[in-house]
């Protein structure tokens, strides 16, 4: 009877798994936590920190193995290719942000009225405040980036137009904070509400303004997002999908400022 000597197997191939494995329940803990608010924007922004740090480490600690498999001969390569998988897929979301930091410009304050932005009243309190206008020069950066976020005009009443944004709103998921409507023919309205992101629920204010405009009514939307300095391009797409929305649910818009 021959008896073959049992293969080693590699502690880095081991270990790699095991970093990978442990990064995804702490982005998904992170992320429900968040989400049902038993974290705090900063707590959630350094879970999600530890998390691509375990991916990070798992991708090295792979990589580590493969080279040990190879030289020594021992067991493990499947473990070890698991790890740089799934590491690969976890830090293809920072990987995404790090090419919007580069590719977009560092603004987190975006509104399609640049020379007179919606204010926020109650939005963002509870966490963060945000100034009455987004700095000058933030303004002519959005300006040159974003020459398509401008101010929206419709044929119809404010009233017609507040309840078709109420709607979007509703649609979108969004948590309003404040409602004011008209009490008047030319009077204005406003919705305040937090819009939260997909992945780790982050809050962004937004800001609805609502106005007479001769025969018909402007909107104007300011979205900013809280604690960073930098939205991805969150805000100016957050705006741009709600306008659409409005174009479509009064049929159309009639010009843009």
């Amino acid at each position: 009877m021959v008896v073959r000597p049992r293969q080693r197997r590699s502690r880095l191939a081991r270990w790699s798994l095991r970093l990978a494995l442990l990064a995804v329940p702490v982005l998904v803990i992170t992320a429900f936590a968040h989400r049902f608010s038993l974290i705090d924007t900063p707590t959630m922004y350094t879970s999600m920190a530890a998390g691509f740090v375990l991916a990070v480490a798992a991708v090295i600690t792979a990589v580590a193995a493969f080279h040990a498999i190879w030289r020594d001969g021992l067991a493990g390569f499947g473990a070890a290719l698991f790890a740089v998988c799934l590491g690969l897929l976890i830090l293809a979301v920072p990987a995404v942000g790090a090419w919007r930091i580069v590719s977009l410009p560092r603004l987190a304050d975006v509104t399609t009225d640049t020379i007179d932005p919606p204010a926020f009243a109650f939005a963002g309190m509870a966490d963060a405040r945000h100034p009455a206008r987004p700095p000058a020069a933030e303004l002519a950066l959005q300006r040159r980036a974003y020459p398509d976020i401008l101010s929206h005009r419709y044929p119809v009443g404010v009233a017609r137009v507040l309840e078709q944004a109420r709607t979007i709103v509703g649609y979108r998921g969004w948590h309003v904070l404040d409602e004011v409507a008209p009490v008047s023919a030319d009077g204005t309205a406003r919705i305040e509400a937090v819009a939260m992101t997909l992945l780790f629920a982050a809050r962004n204010d937004v800001v609805i303004r609502i106005e007479p405009d001769g025969d018909g009514s402007r909107v104007d939307v300011r979205s900013a997002a809280r604690y960073v300095k930098h939205d991805l391009g969150s805000n100016a797409g957050r705006i741009r999908s709600f306008l659409v929305d409005l174009d479509t649910a009064l049929a159309g818009a009639v010009g843009e400022e």
